[in-house]
């Protein structure tokens, strides 16, 4: 709201206090010349004044003087360039029309005169008003010294002041002679639908009324008067007051009548405005310092409850006509956390009991998320039993984050809306609020966060030391016992116990701690109901900490708990995932689980789980190393036998194959010519002499595959392309006679053991040339592609191929899939190129479909990057 700001104040009330004491014109015009400017007031036919044209370039204000007496001239007002005008200044200027009417109307020229009274009471009566008017500042002395000029002026007149009501005017103030009938109905008030109320408010000029009607005016009760005038006053735009002035002596108002209501109206008008101005600027001054102090105390306080009544005491000392109040929400109810000390009962009591959020105005507040001002609100269509006298809501939420923490809520008792003063103030005040209780709550959260994080270091501490000690340390429950230690030396005045379900009962498995109860302890001992203990079921099921800040009894059965558990937290442990018990902590007093209880309570259990399982890994370990060292003795034990074995088959077999072979050929000598006669004989002897040169294969091929198994690898980069053209001049002697048309692609080089690698591509290659040995032209493709950091080996021909369900078979011992008869070998190449890939870390594969040949691949890591192979 602006402040009451006049440069020409002063010389407006020495300019009321000579217009009060003139009756001529020529005196109206030295008065006017008081404020330091040319005045022009002719009446018709006076001659023209050269003194009064307008100063160039100056402003000029006309002052009305009404048309209530005829003949009444214009008045202009001329000032001097440079004359600095606030709008305040132009309405004192405008405000003397009244003053000048009055003072015109004592002339002779206007004609008439005042019923009883002389010219000279008059006029001290006029000065006396002005003077009265002003030297106060209050409103109620304001308009008691109006009443007194007003009847000073006109004698025997009735002087009202009344003041609006939600439907009714109230008589604030009437003069002590008033007629008995119109006191009668004060305690109801005067309807606000009577015309004459509603012509003084919308014109905003004094309304007379003569040969007054009560009955058309809806006022029965002022039948008494025979002619009425009122006059309405506003303050910043709205209605404030009216003053009414009545007489039983006469019907009609004379024009000197009403140009001295007029003037009364109009000085007693600017005289309130006055008052109201001061009485602002010292409203302003008390909101700003309860402003400062709300901030002062907002900075120290962290209590909501606290914060809230201090925002209602700053808007009630800021605001006229309001009620605060600060609710907080619980469920789906609001409910007060302060309230003022003067609302009705009933409704204090409706207040306390909880208010809907589904209210229309709850819905309004929480789709706008701000404040929302509320015009002509209806207490019953928000669930209330009537209006309790108030006529407009305004509702400020609060938030921490996104949820709703607290309303400051403010009801006015006089207007039906809010301007735009109140609605700044408010949301002034609830940003102010909002962010007090922000502050409050994010120091509550980092207070609560330093503690957790104080209570975590001081946990991690101890477990760190717990880490050092029982770093070799496998035995579970000294891992609990030694967990519990360090809780109770971060939470005190407690015991620690540890169980865990064994046939129907929770078994205790750990306890540190005295129980202080024979009783009790014998219970604990004999075992709890696995399903009956809800302390310890409840976080086994659930996975999570089960608190209790006042433990109840009931909860485990166990009455002997009530004299000694105040308090009880159970946490599940688990073992490589998995809850193995129930870690509890018993307090002796009840006891409010904090945020960093619960951090502290959550990184023990915790960290006991990880050490838990990293003992248990331990033993497995442990387990583990001894399974591989007896695996390692028996495969040791094995390769004794093979070597046995083998040196067996070098030795001991190798002599009788020679004996057979060699009698084979001496008994053939023998016979000569006589095995001729005898075929039958010479076949024996043939298959005597093949069997044994294939059991020297036989015997060979077992030997070769030993020997690849123990042989140390020689690792160097081996050229593949230049093994495989040595493999094929080795091949020479099998392919002669035949079409063999060979696509061979360049081949990478790779890392192993070129001996073993040159075994590798003579068996696949060898393979590849015999299974062709009955195709007209044979086809072998071989090639290379890149596989990560290795390289893969293609070995293709379009040979007799081989059912590919049976391609695991391939690779091992002995296994065959073809007939001897078809194709010779010992079924030992294949297992040996197994075993050498083995070695190097490579892998092998086998495709093929009878009668359309057969693919073998083989991978070797790489001798450097790998990169597709040359075109």
């Amino acid at each position: 709201m602006t402040a009451f700001t006049s440069s020409l104040f002063e010389r407006w009330q020495e300019v009321t206090s000579a217009l009060a004491a003139a009756s001529t014109p020529p005196q109206v015009r030295d008065a006017l010349r008081g404020f330091g400017g040319h005045v022009d007031l002719r009446f018709a036919g006076d001659p023209h004044d050269p003194n009064a044209e307008p100063f160039p370039d100056g402003e000029t204000i006309e002052i009305n003087l009404g048309t209530a007496v005829p003949g009444l001239p214009l008045a202009r007002l001329h000032l001097r360039p440079g004359t600095p005008l606030t709008e305040q200044d132009r309405a004192l200027l405008r405000a003397t029309g009244p003053l000048i009417c009055a003072a015109l109307t004592r002339t002779p020229r206007l004609g008439g005169g005042l019923r009883g009274q002389d010219r000279e009471t008059v006029l001290r009566a006029f000065m006396t008003l002005t003077e009265q008017l002003g030297a106060d500042l209050e409103p109620d002395a304001l308009i008691r010294s109006a009443e007194q000029g007003i009847r000073r002026l006109m004698p025997g007149m009735t002087v009202a002041y009344l003041e609006r009501r939600t439907d009714t005017w109230s008589v604030r103030f009437l003069s002590g002679d008033a007629h008995p009938d119109i006191l009668a109905p004060d305690q109801a008030g005067l309807p606000s639908s009577s015309p004459v109320f509603l012509d003084a408010i919308r014109s905003g000029l004094p309304v007379f009324v003569d040969h007054w009607n009560a009955a058309e005016q809806h006022l029965p009760s002022t039948h008494a008067y025979r002619a009425v005038a009122l006059q309405a006053f506003h303050r910043d735009g709205q209605l404030v007051g009216l003053i009414g002035v009545g007489t039983t002596s006469h019907d009609a108002w004379t024009a000197l009548e009403r140009g001295i209501f007029a003037a009364a109206c109009r000085s007693l008008h600017l005289a309130l405005n006055r008052a109201w101005h001061v009485q602002q600027l010292a409203e302003e001054r008390a909101a700003l310092a309860a402003f400062v102090s709300f901030e002062e105390q907002a900075m120290n306080s962290r209590d909501p409850s606290e914060l809230a009544s201090w925002a209602a005491d700053v808007l009630g000392a800021t605001l006229r006509s309001v009620a605060v109040g600060y609710f907080v929400p619980r469920g789906e109810q609001w409910f007060p956390a302060a309230l003022p000390d003067d609302l009705p009962a009933d409704l204090t009591g409706q207040l306390r009991a909880g208010v809907s959020m589904d209210a229309p105005s709850s819905h309004q507040l929480m789709q706008a998320r701000t404040a929302v001002f509320i015009p002509n609100w209806d207490g019953p269509a928000d669930g209330f039993s009537s209006n309790h006298g108030f006529r407009a809501m305004a509702m400020y939420p609060m938030y921490s984050g996104p949820r709703l923490v607290g309303l400051l809520v403010m009801a006015h008792r006089a207007a039906r809306d809010w301007n735009e003063r109140e609605s700044s103030v408010f949301r002034a005040v609830g940003r102010s609020l909002s962010m007090a209780l922000e502050r409050s709550a994010n120091d509550e959260l980092l207070r609560d966060q330093n503690a957790a994080l104080h209570a975590q270091t001081r946990s991690l501490e101890a477990f760190a030391q717990l880490s050092a000690d029982l770093g070799a340390q496998e035995d579970r429950y000294a891992l609990i016992r030694r967990a519990q230690e360090v809780a109770l030396s971060l939470l005190a005045d407690g015991f620690a116990v540890y169980y865990e379900p064994e046939g129907g009962l929770w078994r205790l498995r750990a306890q540190v701690g005295n129980l202080h109860n024979p009783g009790l302890q014998a219970a604990v001992d004999a075992g709890l109901d696995f399903e009956r203990s809800l302390n310890l079921i409840t976080p086994w099921r659930s996975g999570e900490a089960y608190y209790q800040s006042a433990y109840d009894a009931e909860t485990d059965g166990l009455p002997e708990t009530e004299s000694v558990v105040g308090a009880s937290a159970c946490l599940p442990i688990t073992l490589l995932g998995e809850p193995i018990g129930v870690f509890c902590i018993g307090q002796f007093h009840a006891r409010q689980w904090s945020a960093a209880d619960r951090s502290l309570l959550s990184s023990v259990t915790h960290s006991l789980s990880l050490a838990l399982d990293r003992a248990q890994s331990v033993m497995d370990l442990r387990h583990y190393s001894d399974k591989l060292e007896r695996s390692n003795a028996a495969m040791h034990a094995a390769n004794e036998e093979l070597e046995a074995f083998a040196y067996s088959v070098s030795h001991d077999l190798r002599a009788p194959v020679r004996h057979i072979a060699g009698f084979s050929d001496l008994l053939r000598k023998a016979l000569g010519d006589t095995l001729d006669g005898n075929p039958k004989a010479g076949r024996a002897l043939k298959v005597i002499s093949d069997s044994a040169a294939h059991m020297n294969e036989l015997i060979d091929a077992m030997l070769n595959l030993s020997r690849t198994a123990r042989q140390e690898l020689r690792v160097d980069e081996v050229n593949l392309a230049a093994l495989t053209e040595d493999v094929r001049r080795d091949l020479t002697p099998d392919m002669q006679g035949r079409a063999i048309q060979w696509n061979v692609a360049p081949l990478p080089s790779v890392k192993g053991d070129a001996a073993l690698l040159r075994q590798v591509l003579f068996n696949l290659i060898g393979n590849a040339v015999k299974y062709t040995s009955q195709r007209e032209r044979a086809v072998i493709d071989v090639w290379a592609e890149p596989q990560g950091g290795s390289w893969a080996v293609h070995i293709r021909d379009n040979g007799v191929g081989f059912d590919g369900r049976y391609a695991h078979k391939l690779f091992g011992v002995f296994q065959r899939l073809h007939r001897p008869e078809e194709f010779g070998g010992t079924g030992v190449g294949l297992a040996n190129v197994r075993r050498i890939l083995m070695r190097h870390g490579g892998s092998w594969a086998a495709s093929g479909e009878p009668g359309q040949g057969a693919t073998f691949t083989f991978t070797l890591p790489a001798s450097g990057p790998v990169l597709a192979p040359p075109a």
